[in-house]
């Protein structure tokens, strides 16, 4: 990042992991990289990318790669997010012979008080790999943040 006032509008992650087989902790040997880039353009716009890859591990993609943007709109604190994702079911925990899973998100942060914020969102996801009985799924959500 730029500088510690920049933290969380401009940085980039690069992240090496590895994880030794665990029968208690239920925990399969592997590794893996996971790579993130924000960069905020102007006052409103900021894009993203991530991806990573997994060797092993339990995890539920091998390869993944993801990009999107974030707007603020003019009121203050409300935040408008779109995703894409695609990622390769990793083999090793689920098997062969999978399609590769696709998925969208849209959500709208609602910044109701300066305290209190509300988020709902939506997602679809095209060849989950958690449920792979159906061919699509749509997820519809709603968060919410109080911070005190």
């Amino acid at each position: 990042t730029k500088g510690q006032d920049r933290i969380y509008q401009d940085n980039t992650h690069l992240t090496f992991w590895r994880v030794d087989e665990s029968v208690r902790a239920g925990a399969q040997k592997g590794w893996g990289v996971a790579f993130s880039h924000v960069q905020q353009l102007g006052e409103r716009w900021t894009p993203f990318l991530r991806g990573g890859y997994a060797d092993d591990g339990g995890s539920l993609l091998q390869k993944s790669v993801s990009a999107g943007f974030l707007f603020q709109p003019p009121a203050a604190g409300d935040q408008l997010g779109v995703g894409l994702n695609w990622g390769e079911v990793n083999e090793s925990t689920f098997g062969g012979g999978r399609d590769d899973q696709i998925t969208a998100e849209l959500y709208y942060r609602l910044q109701v008080t300066p305290q209190f914020a509300l988020t709902p969102s939506i997602e679809y996801i095209d060849n989950p790999a958690l449920n792979p009985e159906n061919g699509s799924l749509w997820v519809l959500g709603i968060r919410a943040r109080m911070a005190l």
